[in-house]
């Protein structure tokens, strides 16, 4: 390697910081989608007000409590539902309900027992 290439290699490295610099002192305005430098408060091009973004921090992520919540969620809805395919003749309801219906509410209430299961799995192991 020269020294050709080293100042070939600041050069580039030089121009991509500036450029980076130069896109990040720009954003972009709402309604007419010109560049709009990150101090003016009024698009240049079009003159509305260009609103700041602010952003807030991040959710947190799902406690394992949660998990257990949520599969006892899904244990009452799949016995629920469940429950209302199973008697759908005896409750007199205005429409049929497929006998495929018990089946996946059967797969939603166990779903929702091995949900439980880990979540208080995990919570045991942390």
């Amino acid at each position: 390697m020269n020294e050709q290439d080293v100042l070939c290699e600041e050069h580039k490295i030089w121009t991509v910081s500036s450029l980076q610099q130069r896109i990040e002192s720009r954003r972009q305005c709402a309604y007419c989608g010109k560049p709009v430098a990150v101090n003016q408060s009024h698009c240049p091009h079009c003159r509305e007000v260009v609103p700041k973004v602010r952003l807030g921090p991040a959710p947190m992520p799902a406690s394992k409590g949660s998990q257990v919540r949520r599969g006892f969620l899904y244990m009452i809805l799949g016995l629920v539902i469940h429950y209302v395919a199973v008697r759908s003749d005896s409750l007199n309801l205005p429409f049929s309900i497929n006998p495929t219906v018990s089946y996946l509410s059967t797969m939603l209430f166990l779903g929702g027992v091995g949900l439980a299961l880990y979540g208080l799995l995990a919570k045991v192991t942390a």
